[in-house]
């Protein structure tokens, strides 16, 4: 016969309850464990599938965005796309033409065959309203070439009425075929 099995045998039945209750308490812990484990699984399963669907229709339509490009490239006009320093230079003159004051991160580039995107990060501090709003009209004017991709504004608490702003600007810098 079986040690575990006499050993249990052996026992008095409130200690039987007991140790049956631990046992099954073990085997409910390991379950759950082991479901969200599982379910941990599937959802990553999922979303694999899910990304590898996009991939795929991205590369099934690869053809039409070409095109596409090919086609924005034809509308941008290339003396009037923007390099990383003539960015800076254009945002830093913008903000002067607002009555802001500005600090600016150096220009971060992502390049493709195409284009060229650089970003700069904006930020000013205890700035109007009004002049906040002239900046990014004036900003806006600039499109396509120039482009907001994210604002933060703050009230100031110190200066009731002021407000602190952290813009992240973009430009679009079509790049040169070097066998042209």
């Amino acid at each position: 016969m079986n040690p575990i099995r006499v050993w249990f045998v052996a026992r008095l039945l409130r200690e039987k309850v007991l140790v049956l209750a631990l046992v099954l308490l073990g085997a409910l812990i390991w379950a759950s464990s082991a479901s969200e484990r599982l379910q941990a699984n599937l959802r990553g399963f999922r979303s694999a599938q899910s990304a590898l669907a996009t991939q795929q229709l991205w590369l099934n339509n690869r053809p039409a965005i070409e095109e596409a490009a090919a086609a924005a490239v034809r509308d941008l006009d290339p003396r009037r796309t923007y390099d990383a320093t003539f960015l800076v230079a254009e945002i830093m003159g913008i903000a002067s033409r607002s009555g802001l004051a500005v600090n600016t991160e150096p220009p971060r580039t992502q390049r493709s065959p195409q284009f060229a995107v650089h970003t700069v990060q904006v930020t000013t501090r205890r700035a109007e309203l009004a002049s906040l709003l002239r900046f990014y009209q004036e900003l806006a004017s600039k499109a396509p070439y120039l482009g907001l991709e994210q604002i933060s504004l703050q009230g100031d608490r110190s200066a009731p009425g002021l407000v602190n702003a952290t813009f992240q600007v973009a430009s679009v810098e079509l790049v040169r075929d070097p066998a042209r």
